[in-house]
């Protein structure tokens, strides 16, 4: 596929990313909140949870560049 195709269909998909990106989030969070409710999440599940969120922010490969 040549360097131009790409391109274009990188901008055409772009919007649809910057869009889909945080509604997938959100819908991952209600599932969570609804398996809290349920009980089906544990406290320990939830510490693993914040614990494996927060070694990212300091993985050099997730920070952004300076």
């Amino acid at each position: 596929m040549p360097l131009a195709a790409i391109i274009q269909l990188a901008l055409v998909v772009l919007p649809m990313v910057q869009e889909g990106v945080p509604q997938f989030i959100s819908w991952i969070s209600s599932l969570k909140s609804a398996a809290q409710q349920a009980d089906v999440w544990t406290p320990e599940q939830e510490a693993a949870y914040r614990a494996a969120i927060f070694a990212k922010t300091s993985d050099p490969a997730y920070l952004p560049d300076a």
